[in-house]
C-alpha cells in the first residue's frame, strides 16, 4: 500500500484542490487512488505501485481551455497561457513528481504560505483575495499587502485538483465555485463520473441566487453519490460542499462570500428507504425553478431547509409547497406522502 500524507493549511480550497491533485498523479502512475480526509490532513492511497512509466497518462487529467480559464479567471489571457504552460510543463517531469511524492511519504508539518513564487488567484482559494497585509509605520498602518504566493509544485498540484473537480457556474449574477470534501472517495469515481454528471444536470446559476446554487449542486452530488453505490462500485462519500462566490463589478472579478454547505441532512435523508426518493423532488424543484421567473422563493426556503434543517424551516417550505401545489396557473412539483413527511421530520432538529 503506498500512502502519501498531506497535512492541512486551513485555506479550505488550497488544501483539498491540493489533495485532489496528488490523487490524480497518483491514479495516473499506478491506475488507482483513494482521497480521504483525515482530520488534521489528507491520506492518499493506492494498493497499486507506481509506475514512472506512466507519466504520460497524466495528459488525461488536463482538462480543456475551458476549465483552466476559469480557474484563472481573474488574469489577462496571455498571463492565463504561460501560467498553464508552466503548470503543464512541471507536471510531465518525471523527477518534479518524484520529488512531490517523495515529500508526502511521511506525516511532516503545513506547507508554509507566502513562502513561494506563484500567485494563488481568488478563484483558486478565495481567502487569498486580499493578499498577506504588510505592517508598516510601527503598526500605524497597514498597506494592502502583497498577493499569496505558494510554491510551484503546491501551485501546480492545486490547479491540477480544479481543473479536475471544482464545479463552476455562472450568470449574470457572477460565478458559484464549489468543491466536494472527501470522506473517502476513489478520484476516478469524482472526476471521470460524478463531476462530469454535475455539470450536465446544473446549467448554471439558479435566478433564485448563489444558495439555491449551492443546494442545487449538493442534492445532485448526493443522488451521484447513490447512483454509484447502487451501480455496484465503490460509493464515495463527501464530508460537505466547500463554495465560494464571485461578483463581477465592471470588468473586475470580487469576492461575495464562501462557506461549507454541510451534507449531513441530505445524507441521511439518502439513507432512509422511505424517505430517499424525496430527492428527487427537490432535485427537480431546483432544475425546474432555476430559469423560470416568479419561483424564486420555493428552492430558496428549500435550500434554507436543507442547509439548517429545523422545524421553522422545515414548516415555512411545506407551506410554500402546498401553496405551489393549489394554484393552478403554477408548475405542480407533485405533493408529499404522509409517511414521506413524517419520515423526513425524523432527521429535523428544533
Amino acid at each position: 500500500m503506498n500512502r502519501y500524507f498531506l497535512p492541512k493549511t486551513g485555506w479550505e480550497f488550497f488544501d483539498v484542490s491540493r489533495a485532489y491533485g496528488v490523487a490524480i498523479i497518483v491514479h495516473a502512475l499506478s491506475g488507482d487512488a483513494i482521497v480521504s480526509d483525515m482530520g488534521g490532513f489528507y491520506l492518499i492511497e493506492s494498493k497499486r505501485e507506481l509506475d514512472f512509466g506512466r507519466i504520460d497518462q497524466i495528459h488525461r487529467f488536463l482538462g480543456d481551455d475551458q476549465a483552466w480559464n476559469w480557474t484563472f479567471l481573474t488574469i489577462g489571457s496571455g498571463q492565463r497561457e504561460k501560467t498553464k504552460k508552466k503548470v503543464v510543463e512541471f507536471l510531465r517531469n518525471i523527477e518534479n513528481i518524484r520529488n512531490i511524492l517523495d515529500g508526502l511519504k511521511e506525516m511532516k508539518s503545513p506547507v508554509s504560505i507566502g513562502s513561494g513564487k506563484e500567485t494563488l488567484y481568488q478563484p483558486m482559494e478565495l481567502a487569498a483575495t486580499k493578499g498577506i497585509r504588510d505592517e508598516i509605520l510601527l503598526k500605524k498602518q497597514y498597506s494592502e499587502g502583497s498577493s499569496v504566493k505558494v510554491s510551484i509544485d503546491d501551485f501546480s498540484m492545486s490547479v491540477l485538483g480544479h481543473v479536475n473537480a471544482t464545479i463552476r457556474k455562472f450568470s449574470n449574477m457572477g460565478m458559484v465555485f464549489a468543491v466536494p470534501s472527501p470522506t473517502r472517495t476513489r478520484i476516478l469515481h469524482l472526476v471521470d463520473e460524478i463531476k462530469k454528471r454535475i455539470d450536465d444536470s446544473v446549467k448554471g446559476l439558479h435566478r433564485a441566487g448563489w444558495f439555491p446554487s449551492i443546494a442545487q449542486i449538493a442534492i445532485n452530488l448526493v443522488l451521484e453519490e447513490i447512483r454509484v453505490e447502487e451501480g455496484g462500485k465503490f460509493a464515495p462519500k463527501f464530508g460537505s460542499l466547500i463554495y465560494g462566490v464571485m461578483v463581477k463589478t465592471g470588468n473586475q472579478w470580487k469576492p461575495l462570500t464562501g462557506g461549507i454547505f454541510p451534507l449531513d441532512f441530505l445524507h441521511q435523508t439518502a439513507e432512509s428507504n422511505e424517505a430517499k426518493n424525496v430527492l428527487n423532488k427537490w432535485k427537480n424543484i431546483f432544475e425546474w425553478t432555476a430559469f423560470r421567473k416568479g419561483y424564486e422563493d420555493l428552492p430558496t426556503t428549500l435550500a434554507e431547509f436543507i442547509a439548517n434543517p429545523n422545524l421553522s424551516n422545515y414548516e415555512r417550505y411545506i407551506r410554500l409547497h402546498l401553496r405551489n401545489e393549489l394554484d393552478n396557473d403554477r408548475i405542480s412539483f407533485g405533493s408529499y406522502e404522509e409517511g414521506i413527511l413524517k419520515e423526513v421530520i425524523n432527521f429535523v432538529g428544533v
